[in-house]
């Protein structure tokens, strides 16, 4: 099991950081929803958001190694199967996939630092309750939160298109063109 990647397999930390961040994401895309839509207690509802608010950071923080890994290391070469379409298909999706893990997490910081709740109840954005994220700007703007609140909102329902997208079609890869795809992602081989 090597570190880096080659032209046929990816390394363990690439394999890592992918099932690591994906098994984060559908936890916060599940918890955003439960939070947003199916709890109506605010005290749940507050610890659910400083839930989603502490993980959204550590997202970030793994998008970015996740970045500066694929930045310093060539990915494997795709199957050579793939016609010009899926390969153009493949790239882009890859590419929106590295964007929304980014503006996720950036627009909800936003959002939060924005809120007049904050600035009302004296609210922090706290990760874990180790530390408090900076705000970028005085909190209290009703009209900046419902800006990257829609964002965040869009962002969330674009980011789950998308992955549901990737993963039928390494499911496909794997199962109907048996080209090894998903198994280098999973064994690295």
């Amino acid at each position: 099991m090597g570190v880096g990647n080659t032209a046929t397999s990816w390394g363990w930390p690439a394999r890592l950081l992918h099932w690591v961040m994906a098994g984060l994401i559908l936890f916060q895309l599940g918890l955003g929803f439960r939070m947003v839509r199916l709890v109506d207690d605010v005290y749940l509802r507050f610890g659910l958001y400083q839930t989603h608010k502490s993980w959204g950071f550590v997202i970030f923080t793994l998008a970015l190694a996740r970045i500066a890994w694929r930045a310093t290391h060539m990915p494997p070469e795709l199957p050579g199967r793939m016609s010009p379409p899926e390969v153009a298909l493949a790239r882009g999706a890859h590419l929106a996939l590295y964007l929304l893990i980014v503006l996720q997490p950036l627009s909800g910081w936003l959002m939060a630092s924005a809120s007049p709740l904050q600035d009302t109840w004296g609210l922090k954005n706290m990760v874990f309750l180790w530390f408090e994220l900076p705000d970028p700007f005085q909190p209290g703007s009703k009209g900046l939160e419902d800006i990257f609140k829609s964002i965040h909102a869009w962002a969330a329902f674009a980011l789950a298109v998308i992955l549901a997208g990737h993963a039928a079609a390494a499911l496909r890869h794997q199962f109907v063109r048996r080209d090894g795809l998903l198994r280098r992602m999973i064994l690295g081989r």
